[in-house]
């Protein structure tokens, strides 16, 4: 079908930062209307910014899936419907591949010196996290956990204006969505009156183990990135508290709004990144290259 309309595409491939991404990208065109009008762009290496696709099918013939395929970041589909006689357009956000990326975290001095870890140093000192073989010790996923938990309970608020990460006295334990920590006893109920900034939500799946009695949880109203603290307490009267970010819930309000597939029990740290970036402005303090 050569004699029909056809337009240019202005392609903006984006990161959760608005910059444009530089990366070796496939696009296929799966024509609604003509299956002979499909058309496949082989993966290019260049930094999409107003790319321009020459001789797209356009109106009545204009509507297509478009399927976006970069090497470093999260796969997608999307429809366009190219008009007739002016460009269309493919403008869209990227979450990176946690599978395709590695994290550049802060050196360890500057963790211990820079002010704005000041907070950062003090947990971790606590936690036995006291020299740099200790901090070695973690994880990638643990250390990007960490700080996007970081950022997050420095911004959240209980109490006028104390971020909730001043009530964390020590964590006990490090894993890649989520830390268990002591917890300051006056968190609990800061946490169960500040209705603004808090909402009860169940919390029956979390288990700290023998001793501990799970009481109740919350987490923030963000639509995604929302910051979840459940608490349990033992006999003694001691507060501890499983602190994660996002459920369920809110990362598929994200991927929805992404069109990127997210799944797995507790979401990757890299996402959780990518997520707080986009849709709170948050910078958790490391890099994925």
């Amino acid at each position: 079908m050569n004699d029909v309309n056809r337009s240019p595409v202005i392609v903006n491939l984006r990161d959760v930062q608005a910059r444009a991404i530089e990366d070796q990208v496939e696009l296929k065109f799966y024509n609604q209307r003509a299956g002979s009008l499909n058309q496949r762009i082989p993966p290019t290496m260049r930094t999409w910014g107003s790319v321009t696709l020459e001789g797209i099918p356009a109106f009545p013939f204009g509507l297509a899936e478009v399927f976006i395929n970069p090497h470093k970041y999260r796969y997608k589909s999307i429809f366009i419907n190219v008009p007739a006689g002016q460009p269309g357009l493919i403008d869209e956000a990227f979450f990176v591949d946690p599978d395709q990326v590695r994290p550049t975290f802060r050196d360890f001095t500057e963790i211990q010196t820079n002010q704005r870890w000041i907070e950062l140093w003090r947990l971790l000192q606590n936690s036995g996290i006291a020299n740099v073989a200790a901090w070695n010790g973690l994880s990638d996923r643990q250390k990007a956990g960490l700080f996007n938990l970081y950022a997050k309970m420095q911004r959240e608020v209980v109490d006028g204006d104390r971020p909730v990460l001043s009530f964390v006295e020590r964590i006990t334990e490090f894993r890649p969505a989520r830390v268990f920590a002591m917890v300051q006893n006056a968190l609990h109920d800061l946490v169960r009156g500040y209705v603004t900034g808090f909402h009860p939500v169940p919390g029956a799946l979390h288990d700290f183990g023998e001793g501990w009695r799970l009481v109740d949880s919350f987490k923030t109203h963000d639509p995604a990135g929302n910051l979840q603290l459940t608490f349990a307490q033992n006999a003694a009267g001691e507060w501890k508290a499983d602190i994660d970010i996002d459920d369920h819930q809110g990362i598929e309000h994200a991927a929805d709004v992404l069109k990127h597939k997210i799944t797995g029990k507790d979401t990757h740290p890299y996402d959780i990144h990518q997520i707080l970036t986009y849709f709170q402005g948050l910078d958790p303090g490391y890099q994925l290259v």
